[in-house]
């Protein structure tokens, strides 16, 4: 699949999707999100940061017989004691020194639905693993985080199924390409068990990779949940990665969970990027609390207490590092 060809197939169906859009009204979600962070690290000074977020989700429903079109726009702005680096979400494609970025098309393409299977084909974020272990993006913003490509879901008998083929657009010429391929199913009401395969061509940024992943969760009751996910690559060195957690609804208004992680350099899509829901090169537990004002706004803070797993750099092996995070979201 090439990037240019994939890219340009998804600007071509939303422009010449564009007069039937006009017949079929255009419906808009999206969000408006702060965020404080107090971070440490041992041999550094304490940061305190900053970061405001805006996503605004486009779709236009049956402008074709099974078909919608989708599209993002975004913005970030970050400030703080570490603006040098962006460390709210560092992640390949990000320029250090970009702390206010605007994207009016981050994500676009098609979706078809058809025989219970949905086919998705254009800019995309990309969730690999059962929790984001091996890859996640979806956090997010700016058009070179994302990939250009497929992705299908849907489910084969007792069978849920997923299957994704990207090309990142993040390092220029020759972009590494991600394949990967999910299943899931359900031994009984409570349980289920899953495992994912996925296949990196690295080109000319990483090494080629491939990984295998297996998870599980398990429901107690409607408001208890514990997981948990391994997944190992084929680097020789630092290659694994697990998670294990329990998520707790208090009642309809607050939430709280806490899980452990242990991500190696190897042990995501791209070596010492934290391309993961966790934390590259760390392990250590993180602490959760949500709470719903309304159907609307919600507040959730967060901590973690990590260390480094492996010396890179000039950070050795067992520094630790903290961050406290609150956050306040009005989704409209």
């Amino acid at each position: 699949m090439k990037k240019a060809l994939t890219a340009a197939l998804a600007a071509t169906l939303v422009l010449t999707a564009a007069c039937t859009v006009i017949a079929s009204p255009l419906q808009f979600d999206g969000k408006v999100q702060y965020q404080h962070r107090f971070n440490t690290k041992e041999g550094a000074a304490d940061a305190i940061e900053n970061r405001w977020k805006f996503i605004l989700n486009g779709k236009a429903e049956d402008f074709a017989k099974n078909m919608k079109l989708y599209f993002r726009m975004s913005a970030e702005s970050l400030n703080g004691d570490t603006q040098s680096s962006r460390d709210f979400n560092s992640f390949p494609g990000q320029d250090d020194n970009d702390l206010n970025v605007v994207s009016f098309l981050d994500q676009f393409g098609i979706e078809i639905q058809n025989a219970g299977w949905n086919y998705k084909i254009g800019r995309q974020d990309a969730f690999i693993g059962a929790n984001g272990l091996i890859y996640d993006s979806t956090y997010g913003i700016g058009k070179h985080i994302f990939a250009d490509g497929i992705t299908v879901t849907g489910k084969s008998g007792v069978t849920s199924i997923s299957a994704t083929a990207l090309q990142l657009d993040q390092y220029g010429h020759k972009d590494p390409k991600i394949y990967a391929v999910a299943a899931s199913y359900n031994p009984s009401k409570d349980l289920t068990v899953g495992t994912t395969l996925v296949k990196l061509n690295g080109e000319n940024f990483t090494t080629d990779k491939k990984f295998w992943d297996v998870n599980s969760s398990y429901n107690f009751n409607s408001k208890l949940n514990i997981y948990g996910e391994y997944a190992k690559s084929d680097a020789s060195t630092y290659n694994k990665s697990y998670v294990y957690g329990i998520n707790y609804d208090v009642d309809k208004k607050n939430s709280l969970w806490t899980c452990y992680s242990n991500v190696e350099r190897s042990g995501n899509i791209v070596d010492n990027w934290s391309t993961t829901t966790y934390d590259n090169n760390a392990k250590g537990i993180y602490y959760g609390f949500g709470h719903k004002f309304d159907k609307s706004t919600t507040l959730n803070l967060f901590y973690s207490s990590m260390k480094k797993i492996e010396t890179v750099g000039s950070v050795p092996a067992g520094t630790k590092f903290t961050s406290f995070r609150s956050t306040i979201t009005y989704k409209f």
